[in-house]
């Protein structure tokens, strides 16, 4: 099974995020896929998914989010970890018409992040 993190975010954001993803220590994933722009995102969703385990989707900006928004036809059957840019209600409920599994904010540490992504995948040591 493969792991999709998509972030146009490349400062600490992004960088962060990514380095708990690959901190996480699984046999159920044999690759992590990165995606820095939402047209490679949605290049690999026209793809068949069988092997996708879970997506990790980074909005860092509200653009992000929008742009998210504009594929969610094709992220519709994915198990979704979301990060949201802020806590305003308008961008939640953005946020959850995609149906993440969980959802949590750019300002958090990703703690939870990384917990959750170890119960998604069955890793029962994390």
């Amino acid at each position: 099974m493969n792991l999709i993190f998509y972030s146009r975010d490349t400062e600490a954001i992004g960088d962060q995020l990514q380095r708990v993803i690959e901190s996480i220590e699984t046999q159920a994933i044999n690759e992590v896929e990165l995606h820095r722009t939402i047209d490679s995102l949605s290049r690999r969703l026209r793809r068949p998914t069988y092997d996708v385990a879970v997506a990790v989707l980074l909005a860092a900006t509200k653009e992000d989010l929008l742009d998210m928004l504009s594929i969610r036809d094709l992220i519709r059957n994915l198990r979704i970890i979301l990060v949201l840019p802020d806590t305003e209600d308008a961008t939640i409920a953005q946020g959850h018409s995609l149906r993440p599994r969980f959802l949590t904010y750019a300002d958090s540490n990703f703690a939870e992040v990384a917990g959750v992504l170890n119960k998604m995948l069955g890793n029962t040591e994390g």
